[in-house]
C-alpha cells in the first residue's frame, strides 16, 4: 500500500494494532479502550485502502482516454 494523507501507511496502522493487541493481552489496556483504538485503527486503514484504489483508478482511466 501507499502512503496515505498525513504521511500514515497501512504498515503504520499495522504496527499500531499490533501494540493494542499486546496492550491489551499485558493488561495495561482495558479491553473497552483496546476495542476503542482498534475501531479508529481499522476505519484509518480502511481509508488508507479506498484512497490508494481512488488513485489507482484514476490512473486507469487516464490511461484510457490517451488511447
Amino acid at each position: 500500500m501507499k502512503m496515505g494523507r498525513n504521511g500514515i501507511e497501512a504498515r503504520d496502522i499495522k504496527r499500531l494494532l499490533l501494540k493494542v493487541y499486546k496492550e491489551l493481552r499485558s493488561g495495561t489496556v482495558s479491553e473497552s479502550r483496546a476495542y476503542r483504538e482498534a475501531f479508529i485503527l481499522n476505519a484509518i486503514l480502511k481509508a488508507i485502502e479506498v484512497s490508494d484504489m481512488e488513485e489507482r483508478l484514476m490512473k486507469i482511466e487516464g490511461m484510457m482516454t490517451h488511447e
